[in-house]
């Protein structure tokens, strides 16, 4: 008795040290893959909405699902939610193990699964519907064997395998396998058992299975396989999930084939520490590698962006500059609602004016950052056309809350207050954007309320207000419409030169740079300090005593050492790196 309370308590030990290391994996090294998850689904505490999940399979699964996935908002509490399914998808998979044949090694063996499919939630597009889906199947299974009698374990399987497959997907696959192969390995069950067991459970699927695509036309057979909704792309199923099902099958069955003679040999200890040092081991490094830190980078900027959390995005550039195009154009925007564009941003990595404004994509998430961009400079249809496109971009069908909150707020800058209306009345019926729906609704048609709004008032004063042609290749032709119809368009006039001076196109710069004058800056910025007094530098002798714009000494002395490193250094690319990355001069020349 004391034997088996110590054992219980080492087990409990070593599953809360699982859940501790999910804990702080997803809530330290992983949060923004959870932020990405809730941002494109939408949640309704509807029966509509309840009653649509669950008219196909998996759709319980997939209902629990985005419910917990709301709670992703906050990543500490997304953190402790998959601690404690991957937590109990391991000790589900160690009670079918033990209730089949108590072994040391079963618990450690346990862990097998529950570290795979935490190397398969890395990837972005992996549902967390999957471990809901192949909890409630290996729930099924345990349950089954807790049934003695012939008859009942009969009833049992014509009842629950099609409700497994109901709630849960293609994952119902699991406990079919599993009751089969325990059942052939008990030695215990009668020959005849066996084959009514067997033929029980392989007619039922084989009726589940041809029955399926005469009640849900709709969907593609393979989709119905395996569940609807449990990986971002229905089209495509990775290998990994047809794995995980086999090793959520095997490791209970292993555990029928060690030897029985492990429990009472003085090596039973070593087996068990050894074992599970190279479970934990190993499965860190499967999860590591797994890993895609530079999704999660760009996650983490268009989180804080999403938050206008300005100050968080230049402390991660701060930290490590940013090199993807959509990192550095969430850096570029915080530098601008911040006022440090002109003067910090060659500080940082720029690769040109894709990391300005990046071109728009027939997709998900690249359009929902740059809306972003384009929110904030007062394009608020073009805003609203990208978000309406990254919710019709989704490969699931599914809708967004991020976009939905979006659409609201560019047709009520707009006036258009029956359309804000319909999205505002969806976004009532969820959990976190409930309260801000019903505080906006309450300001619909209050021109007052909404002219002296900090955001939608400014927007509203700077907004596009002329019909032109929104052109990819042409960029600052709009950024210079926006600006004619209010030259004090601070971020319309910074965007407009930024983007001339990645574009390296001078001559531009130069034709725009005295539409801010009425910006009255005062001191001119750094980066026009150094284009200006270069362009002034290729046409004028003595340039640095001519120059007629507000040039400090500063720049001056730096461009007579510049030129002088560059004109004389064997690799001036390398000798003017250390002291002069920073400069729009060394932009221009060597990125």
């Amino acid at each position: 008795m004391r034997m088996e309370k110590k054992s219980a308590t080492t087990h409990f030990l070593l599953s809360a040290l699982f859940g501790l290391s999910v804990f702080l994996f997803f809530g330290l090294v992983y949060p923004h893959h959870l932020h990405y998850h809730e941002q494109f689904q939408l949640f309704l505490s509807t029966p509509a909405y309840f009653l649509q999940l669950m008219a196909k399979p998996g759709g319980l699964a997939e209902y629990i699902a985005s419910f917990l996935t709301q709670f992703f908002l906050f990543s500490w509490s997304g953190a402790a939610i998959m601690a404690v399914l991957l937590t109990s998808l391991q000790m589900i998979i160690a009670s079918v193990s033990r209730r089949l044949r108590e072994n040391p090694l079963y618990y450690p063996l346990s862990f097998i699964p529950a570290f795979f499919f935490w190397s398969l939630l890395c990837d972005e597009n992996m549902m967390p519907a999957g471990i809901l889906s192949v909890l409630i199947a290996m729930v099924t299974w345990r349950g089954y064997l807790e049934v003695k009698h012939i008859g009942w374990k009969t009833l049992y399987l014509v009842i629950l395998i099609p409700i497994t497959y109901w709630f849960g997907g293609g994952s119902a696959v699991i406990p079919v396998m599993g009751i089969i192969t325990c059942e052939w390995m008990n030695k215990e069950s009668r020959w005849s058992n066996k084959v009514l067991t067997t033929l029980c459970a392989l007619s039922v699927t084989v009726a589940v299975l041809l029955l399926i695509p005469l009640l849900l036309p709709q969907f593609p057979y393979k989709r119905m396989l395996f569940g609807t909704d449990f990986f971002r792309f229905p089209v495509y199923y990775p290998t990994g999930i047809p794995v995980l099902w086999g090793f959520l099958w095997l490791i209970p069955v292993i555990n029928l084939f060690l030897p029985a003679s492990l429990k009472k040999t003085g090596k039973s200890r070593l087996l068990f520490i050894s074992s599970l040092v190279l479970i934990f081991v190993a499965g860190g490094l499967l999860v590591m590698a797994n890993r895609d830190a530079g999704k999660e980078e760009v996650m983490a900027y268009d989180h804080y962006v999403r938050m206008q959390h300005w100050d968080k995005v230049i402390k991660m550039a701060d930290r490590r500059s940013p090199s993807s195009p959509l990192a550095v154009a969430c850096l570029n925007l915080a530098l601008c609602k911040s006022g440090k564009m002109s003067d910090n941003m060659f500080h940082y990595f720029q690769n040109g004016p894709e990391g300005l404004i990046p071109t728009f994509t027939r997709d998900f998430t690249i359009p929902m950052i740059t809306g972003e961009i384009y929110y904030h400079l007062g394009f608020i249809n073009t805003a609203q056309r990208f978000a309406f496109e990254s919710m019709e971009s989704l490969p699931n069908y599914w809708k967004s809350g991020r976009a939905l909150k979006r659409l609201a707020e560019t047709n009520l800058i707009n006036g258009e207050y029956q359309v804000a209306a319909k999205y505002l009345r969806i976004l009532t019926h969820t959990t976190f954007y409930k309260k801000w729906a019903h505080y906006v609704l309450g300001l619909l048609r209050n021109e007052t309320a909404i002219n002296t709004h900090p955001e939608w008032g400014y927007l509203r004063t700077y907004r596009s207000k002329t019909d032109f042609l929104d052109s990819e290749n042409e960029k600052d032709m709009m950024l210079g419409i926006l600006l004619q119809q209010n030259l004090t368009h601070y971020m319309a006039y910074e965007y407009l030169l930024s983007y001339c001076l990645l574009a390296k196109d001078l001559e531009h710069f130069m034709e725009y740079f005295p539409l801010g004058m009425k910006l009255r800056y005062d001191t001119l910025p750094v980066s026009y300090q150094e284009a200006l007094l270069y362009v002034w530098s290729l046409s004028h002798e003595d340039p640095l005593k001519t120059v007629p714009y507000s040039v400090s000494d500063k720049v001056r002395q730096q461009l007579a050492a510049y030129q002088q490193l560059y004109l004389n250094a064997s690799d001036p690319e390398q000798a003017l790196k250390k002291n002069y990355s920073g400069t729009y001069w060394y932009y221009l020349h060597f990125r």
